[in-house]
């Protein structure tokens, strides 16, 4: 056999090899979470002919929103079309594959980490991405949810553009909207902002709202009225039951966050002060052979980010993976 048609002949046994995972055998990198930065990965680690596992429970964050934003050469795409397309292309690498499935658990056991499912199955590991995004914790406003992601809305960055000009509120439950309030002018003169949940701005602050004209209204939100997810008003009552309402385009929102699988008691990762995954510019996490990427880890929630992110992690695994087959002498 010539040295070409060995080469060929390893590089096809080796990707025949990976492409047959069953349950309960091992990949050389399991990532749980689907959506984008999970296949951003996928498709540099399949590039890089990694056998690779993406567990995805079929939830991604941006499920509720019609269109996707600020995504060059897909901008006013539905995002599950561009899911489709980009799951479509993904498979066509022949060592990744894709298992509906939803995790529970994840522990690290020399030398990678063993995944349990929902169904009973269980999948090992040599490096471990969590691609598994997080969970807003919306306000129990009446409307708020058929809105969300169409009206009421948390990035001016994502989907601003489409209300500028429009009748604009932001909904305040701690000091760290002010910084969202002063960025809204960008988008609209029309701004007001409501304050919920007992919380109230200082002087300092009201100062700076009263000199940029922006209203604040402490009547507490009754319902959000809409027309498909499209807001028209917002009903309010006073401290003395008395009902008003007022003409709105959008709310913006901050609502708390959440890791949407917290496996941080079994792995044991750390976390920043605001409760995303502490990770390096390569994904690397706190535990060794252990990445994130997307929402999970990063204040930036946006597909291109998320995409980005996705592809750094899978291009650090395989560089890690490949550096520890083959470490490089010392030549200093």
């Amino acid at each position: 056999m010539l040295p070409e048609e060995l080469c060929i002949h390893t590089s096809l046994t080796f990707l025949n090899t990976m492409t047959n995972l069953t349950d309960n055998q091992e990949a050389e990198v399991v990532i749980i979470g689907g959506s984008y930065s999970g296949m951003s990965a996928a498709m540099a680690l399949g590039r890089a002919l990694r056998s690779v596992l993406i567990i995805d429970a079929g939830a991604p964050c941006n499920r509720f929103a019609p269109h996707a934003h600020n995504l060059l050469g897909s901008d006013g795409t539905p995002p599950m079309e561009i899911h489709a397309e980009a799951r479509k292309q993904l498979l066509q690498y022949s060592t990744v594959r894709i298992i509906e499935d939803t995790v529970i658990n994840a522990t690290k056991e020399a030398p990678g980490f063993v995944i349990h499912t929902a169904s009973a199955k269980h999948y090992k590991a040599q490096k471990l991405l969590l691609a598994t995004g997080l969970k807003d914790e919306l306000p129990p406003i009446p409307g708020l949810q058929a809105c969300w992601g169409i009206s009421a809305i948390h990035c001016p960055y994502c989907h601003g553009y489409e209300f500028k000009g429009g009748k604009t509120a932001l909904l305040a439950t701690s000091s760290e909207a002010l910084h969202m309030i002063s960025l809204l002018k960008q988008w609209t003169r029309e701004l007001s902002v409501f304050t919920q949940d007992g919380f109230r701005f200082n002087k300092a602050a009201l100062d700076f709202l009263q000199s940029q004209a922006i209203p604040v209204i402490t009547d507490k939100i009754i319902s959000l009225v809409h027309e498909n997810g499209s807001l028209r008003e917002v009903q309010l009552e006073n401290d003395e039951g008395k009902a008003a309402k007022m003409p709105l385009d959008v709310l913006y929102v901050m609502p708390k966050i959440q890791q949407s699988l917290d496996l941080q008691q079994s792995l044991g990762y750390k976390l920043t002060a605001a409760g995303h995954i502490e990770v390096d510019q390569g994904g690397h996490s706190s535990v060794q052979g252990l990445y994130a990427a997307g929402d999970n880890s990063s204040r930036f929630r946006s597909l291109s980010y998320s995409l980005a992110t996705g592809m750094a992690a899978g291009a650090m695994i395989n560089f890690d993976l490949v550096n520890e087959k083959r470490p490089l002498p010392d030549i200093q």
